[in-house]
């Protein structure tokens, strides 16, 4: 089974961290979000897998990152998608339909005796900004298990909120029978939550699919979503199952999910008393709630840290008390007093008492 990853896009809804960096950049619980979803990865697929990414924004940071820091864990291929066009020099992509086609070249269109076989040798195709709670090996074992030819995985949304989400209806068996790329009207609450994994028969199929609205857009022509390609593998009469995650799944593609995300990862893992020695973290005539992040290199002053908050490496807070917030690399606070806050790399902020902050890296505030 092959890896598909795309990560070309901007991350608009993430601005501004993502002028200077991609999406799947964004530091939480002390990885980037993309090191969060291959090490989850790394825990089910072996080193013989393939872990094809599709790059285009900031591309060079993905894969000199990936190739420093996975170049013995996956076998790795980089596929770049070409901007559609920019705006003030920011590129613009046609989508999702067209990331994951870009994948094709690496497949083999092969004829499989039987299904288990056509189902190794097919697909799994992971958003850059989504992370299942639940194991892949669970995932997995739904895949393999269940008489179908691929699964998407799904997670219950509030009614209100069904427009804001590709969506499915599904039968008593829980097999596919529409999906809607943010429905107008409500049909479902069932969310498509950005796990897919096919046999290579579906897989060619799809990829067919998405090729016929590749080959029908102009230049007035909106991005090519994967939903229609994926509605028209279902009406061509693959079995397509939805799989609702047990635990559900982490979505940083917003800075209030951001932050509910890092809450999650913080509470599996934070950083130790224990730790602060052997990471040259100085603590001093400061308090310490748990849980919390503290990067290498950081000193702590005076202040409240904490619970919830995520600090990166080589970072001073002086007279500072914060909660449920994200702090990057190289940051220095000082006389600062927030709550629910995402600050970027290089920033420097002093004498202020505000929450929701949203401070973009290299800012001085």
């Amino acid at each position: 089974m092959k890896i598909i990853g795309p990560c070309a896009g901007i991350g608009s809804r993430l601005r501004p961290f993502t002028l200077s960096k991609p999406k799947t950049f964004i530091q939480v619980a002390g990885k980037t979000v993309l090191e969060h979803i291959l090490n989850k990865f790394s825990d089910t697929f072996d080193s013989d897998t393939e872990l094809i990414l599709i790059v285009g924004y900031k591309k060079r940071q993905i894969s000199e990152f990936v190739k420093e820091k996975y170049k013995n864990t996956f076998k790795l291929t980089f596929i770049e998608q070409k901007p559609r066009g920019y705006n003030d020099d920011i590129p613009y992509f046609w989508g999702l339909g067209e990331a994951v086609y870009l994948a094709q070249q690496n497949f083999n269109q092969s004829e499989y005796v039987n299904k288990e076989e056509d189902k190794r040798e097919g697909a799994l195709i992971f958003l850059a900004d989504m992370i299942p709670i639940d194991d892949y090996s669970y995932i997995m074992y739904r895949y393999f298990e269940s008489n179908v030819d691929g699964i998407i995985t799904v997670m219950e949304v509030p009614k209100e909120n069904a427009n804001s989400y590709g969506i499915v209806t599904v039968d008593e068996h829980s097999i596919i029978q529409q999906l809607i790329e943010k429905p107008e009207t409500y049909i479902s609450n069932l969310a498509i939550a950005g796990i897919y994994a096919f046999s290579n028969s579906a897989t060619q199929a799809l990829f067919k699919n998405i090729k016929k609205y590749l080959d029908k857009r102009t230049e007035d022509s909106k991005e090519i979503y994967l939903t229609e390609s994926l509605q028209d593998l279902v009406d061509s009469g693959f079995k397509i199952a939805a799989v609702n995650l047990k635990k559900g799944i982490l979505d940083f593609g917003r800075p209030s999910e951001l932050l509910n995300g890092n809450k999650y990862l913080l509470q599996q893992e934070s950083t130790k008393k224990e730790d602060f020695q052997k990471n040259n973290i100085n603590i001093d005539k400061s308090f310490i709630r748990n849980p919390v992040y503290i990067g290498k290199n950081s000193k702590i002053i005076n202040s409240v840290i904490g619970p919830y908050v995520s600090i990166g490496e080589n970072s001073h807070i002086e007279n500072s008390i914060l909660e449920n917030s994200v702090i990057e690399q190289e940051v220095i606070l000082k006389n600062l007093i927030s709550e629910n806050s995402i600050i970027g790399n290089n920033v420097r902020v002093e004498n202020i008492s505000k929450d929701n902050l949203i401070i973009g890296d290299k800012t001085i505030y």
